[in-house]
C-alpha cells in the first residue's frame, strides 16, 4: 500500500536545504509514495519539481483580511494547514526545516507523524521560541541531521529519534568553463600570477562576512585577492562591512561580486582555493562544490566541514581565529601543506544524489 507524504519547505528557493528536497522528490519511488509539497512562498524552485506533484502555497505574508483574522485570534497559517490535514490525508509530514513551527502545532492537533530535517545548528535556534523548539524536538517522530555535528546538537537538546543524512549535491550541475573563468578574472583586474581565494554565501554574520576585511588586513599581500560570491543582506552589519572593504588599506584586494546564477561555478573556478568563514555551518553544499572543482579549502571548525575535509584537501583551524585562518592560507599558498585535487574530487564524489537518496530511504523505511 502506498504511503502519502506531505513535504514542507519554507520558500522554495535555491538554498542548499531546499535543493536537497528537490533531489529527493525527483528520485522518490512513485510506486511506493504519493507526495505533495507545501511552500510558504511561491518560489522559483517550485517550477523544478515534477509537474504531477501537487503544490500548496501556505500564507506567510498576510493580506488585509488575513491580518484582521489574525488580530481577532484566527491564525491564517493554522487555518490553512488544518484544511490541508483534512484534504491531503498524509501518513506523515516531512518538514524540511525548523523554521515552520506551525506545522508541528497542527500535526499534533491531528495526530500526524512528523519527520523534521535539521539543516540548522544552535546559532539558528534563536529564531525560534523556546516552546516551539521544544515542541519540534519532543514531537518529531524522526529528526534527521545533515551532519554529525547537527545530530550531536540535537542529542544535546534532548532528542531521541535521530538519524544522520549527510547533505549531497547533483554533480551534473557543477560545470566549469575555464575560458569564462579566465575572462571573469581579467574583468576583476586580477593578475594572472595572483593567488585568488573565493568565499560564497549570504552576507550574514553566521557566514562570517564581517570577518572579510579582517582577513584582508591580516594577509596584507598584493599577490592575494579575495572574492565573495553571494546574495547581499540589506542590514547595518553588511553596510558597515562593505564600507570597511572599500576603505581598507590592505594590499590584499577584496571583490564583492554579489549573487551569481549563470556564472556561479565559473566564479568558484576562478579561485586557487576556497575559504569557509562560517561561525556555524552544518554541512555546507558549497564546500562539496569547491572540492568537486578540486579547490583546496581553508575553514574554521564550524560544523560538518571537520567531518568532510581529509588529509590532502586543505586546513581546518583549531579555533575560530582570523590569524589561524590566514596562517592556513599561507601554508597552502607556500606549499607547506600538500594538497591533492584528486583527493578532493574523490571525496566530494561520495556526496551525490544516488548515495544521498539511498541513505534517505533507509532512514524512512526504518521508521515508517
Amino acid at each position: 500500500m502506498k504511503k502519502k507524504i506531505l513535504f514542507f519547505t519554507p520558500y522554495a528557493t535555491r538554498t542548499g536545504s531546499e535543493m536537497m528536497l528537490l533531489y529527493i522528490l525527483k528520485k522518490i519511488d512513485r510506486s511506493r509514495f504519493d507526495v505533495g509539497i507545501v511552500s510558504f512562498a511561491n518560489g522559483e524552485l517550485l517550477n523544478d519539481f515534477p509537474e504531477d506533484i501537487p503544490r500548496f502555497i501556505a500564507p506567510r505574508k498576510f493580506n488585509v483580511f488575513q491580518k484582521v483574522s489574525y488580530h481577532i485570534g484566527i491564525n491564517p497559517i493554522h487555518r490553512y494547514l488544518r484544511k490541508l490535514a483534512k484534504d491531503f490525508k498524509a501518513d506523515f509530514w516531512y518538514v524540511n526545516t525548523t523554521m515552520i513551527p506551525e506545522s508541528i502545532v497542527i500535526a499534533k492537533e491531528f495526530s500526524i507523524q512528523v519527520v523534521t530535517h535539521f539543516h540548522e545548528m544552535p546559532l539558528t535556534y534563536s529564531y525560534l521560541s523556546g516552546p516551539d523548539f521544544k515542541s519540534i524536538i519532543d514531537y518529531s517522530h524522526l529528526l534527521i541531521g545533515c551532519s554529525q555535528a547537527t545530530c550531536d546538537a540535537l542529542s544535546n537538546a534532548g532528542a531521541k529519534n535521530i538519524g544522520l543524512l549527510y547533505s549531497f549535491i547533483d554533480h551534473k550541475l557543477v560545470k566549469k568553463d575555464n575560458e569564462r573563468s579566465n575572462q571573469l578574472r581579467k574583468d576583476l583586474g586580477i593578475p594572472e600570477k595572483a593567488f585568488v581565494w573565493v568565499l560564497s554565501g549570504m552576507t550574514s554574520e553566521r557566514k562570517g562576512f564581517d570577518m572579510l576585511p579582517d582577513i584582508a588586513d591580516e594577509l596584507d599581500d598584493p599577490n592575494v585577492h579575495l572574492i565573495w560570491v553571494g546574495a547581499k543582506i540589506d542590514d547595518g552589519m553588511v553596510y558597515y562591512t562593505e564600507q570597511r572593504c572599500v576603505s581598507s588599506k590592505s594590499a590584499t584586494k577584496i571583490h564583492l561580486v554579489g549573487k551569481q546564477k549563470e556564472d556561479y561555478y565559473n566564479y568558484l573556478n576562478v579561485g586557487n582555493g576556497f575559504l569557509l568563514t562560517s561561525r556555524q555551518d552544518p554541512f555546507p553544499l558549497v564546500m562539496i562544490e569547491a572540492a568537486l572543482l578540486g579547490k583546496p579549502i581553508v575553514s574554521f571548525p564550524s560544523g560538518g566541514v571537520s567531518e568532510f575535509i581529509q588529509d590532502g584537501m586543505g586546513v581546518v583551524t583549531s579555533d575560530l581565529s582570523v590569524r589561524q585562518m590566514v596562517d592556513g592560507m599561507r601554508l597552502i599558498m607556500e606549499g607547506k601543506v600538500v594538497v591533492d585535487s584528486t583527493k578532493s574530487i574523490e571525496r566530494a564524489g561520495q556526496f551525490n544524489v544516488e548515495n544521498g537518496y539511498n541513505e534517505w530511504i533507509k532512514l524512512i523505511d526504518k521508521k515508517f
